[in-house]
C-alpha cells in the first residue's frame, strides 16, 4: 500500500498534562482509534502510513463522545431485548463515494471525510468499494468512532401538568413515561396523568434511558446485508398471532372452525414488530429488514451506501 500522511484528527492534554491525540489512521492492533505523543512507551509503526509513534491505548474516558442517536418504538424495543445491535444510516452529501479528476490509478474515486476549509480531507480508491473502505477507516461516520457513544433519542411523555412547558424547561426530577414499552421514570414525584406524546428529536439528555457503545463502524450498499446482519438489526421470527382455541379440540380443517378468520393463526415468517396480519411476515430477515428500511422512508431498490453502526448497551 502506498505511504500515506498520518492523520491527526484532535489533541490535547489531559489534567495530569499529559499529551494524547486521536489518529484517524492509527491502525495498530494495540488500538482503535487513539495514541500517546508523548513518546515515553515504546515506538509502533502506524500499519497505514508507517509513522513511527508512542504505544497506542485507549483515550481517557473524557475524550469518548457522545452523540445523540434516533429510533423508533420497535427499535427501541429491540434494544432493550438485546436484538437488535447494529443500525444502518444513509451516507449523505459528499461523503458518497463519487468518480473524481485525478489522473491517479489510486483515485479514481473521492469521499469528503472531513469538510473543513482548514483542516478538511478526503478518502480515495482505485474502485467505489475501496473509498468507501477508507472513508469508513479515516473516521468519517457521523454518528461516530469505536468507544464514542451514542444516547437513544425515542418518544416520551411528561405529566400533563407540564405540557405546556417546552423541554429545556422542565425538571429532571420529572416523571417520565416512555411509550414504547410502558416503563416510567420515577426520579422524585409521581406521575399524576399522562400528557401529550413528545416527538423523539425533542428529548432532553437527561431523559434518555439507553446508552449505547459503538463496537465497530463501517461502510457498504444496503442491499449486501446478510442474514445475520439482518437479525442483528432487530428482525426475528414469529409465529404469534390470534389463535380461535379449538385447535386439538377436533377441528380439523380451518373452514370448518366455527370463529372469525381473523382469529386463526396467522402465518409464521420473519418481522421487525409485533402484528397481527398474516400478510406482513417475510420469508428471510433479510427481507423483512427490507420491509422495514421502506417503512421509515427508504428506498430498497436505490441499494445506497449506508454506515453500518454496531454497538453494545452499555449502564448509562
Amino acid at each position: 500500500m502506498a505511504r500515506k500522511n498520518h492523520l491527526i484528527v484532535d489533541s490535547g492534554y489531559t489534567q495530569d498534562n499529559e499529551r494524547w491525540s486521536l489518529s484517524a489512521c492509527g491502525l495498530n492492533e494495540d488500538s482503535e482509534v487513539s495514541w500517546d505523543g508523548t513518546h515515553k512507551r515504546d515506538l509502533v509503526s502506524c500499519k497505514r502510513c508507517q509513522a513511527k509513534m508512542a504505544k497506542p491505548r485507549e483515550a481517557p474516558d473524557p475524550f469518548h463522545k457522545e452523540r445523540p442517536i434516533l429510533f423508533n418504538g420497535a427499535m427501541v424495543r429491540a434494544i432493550l431485548s438485546g436484538q437488535k445491535t447494529v443500525t444502518r444510516r444513509l451516507v449523505r452529501g459528499s461523503q458518497i463515494p463519487s468518480r473524481s479528476k485525478s489522473d491517479s490509478p489510486d483515485h479514481q474515486w473521492i469521499a469528503v471525510v472531513q469538510d473543513h476549509p482548514r483542516w478538511g480531507f478526503a478518502a480515495f480508491g482505485a474502485t467505489e468499494q475501496e473509498c468507501a473502505a477508507e472513508l469508513a477507516m479515516y473516521g468519517g461516520c457521523p454518528y461516530g468512532q469505536r468507544g464514542d457513544r451514542l444516547w437513544v433519542r425515542e418518544t416520551w411523555i411528561a405529566d400533563a401538568q407540564v405540557d405546556v412547558l417546552a423541554p429545556r424547561h422542565l425538571s429532571q426530577g420529572e416523571p417520565i413515561l416512555y411509550p414504547a414499552d410502558g416503563a416510567i421514570r420515577q426520579a422524585g414525584c409521581e406521575m399524576i396523568k399522562p400528557g401529550k406524546g413528545r416527538p423523539s428529536i425533542h428529548m432532553p439528555r437527561w431523559v434518555s434511558r439507553i446508552l449505547l457503545e459503538i463496537t465497530d463502524v463501517r461502510v457498504e450498499r444496503l442491499q449486501d446485508i446478510s442474514e445475520d446482519q439482518a437479525k442483528a438489526e432487530g428482525c426475528f421470527f414469529t409465529d404469534y398471532g390470534r389463535k380461535c382455541g379449538h385447535t386439538g379440540s377436533g377441528w380439523t380443517e380451518v373452514g370448518d372452525c366455527p370463529a372469525p378468520e381473523a382469529h386463526h393463526p396467522q402465518r409464521n415468517g420473519w418481522m421487525w414488530d409485533k402484528t397481527s396480519s398474516p400478510n406482513e411476515c417475510l420469508g428471510t430477515a433479510t427481507w423483512a429488514f427490507a420491509n422495514l428500511w421502506q417503512k421509515t422512508g427508504g428506498e430498497w431498490d436505490a441499494n445506497p451506501w449506508v454506515w453500518v453502526v454496531e454497538f453494545k448497551r452499555v449502564s448509562p
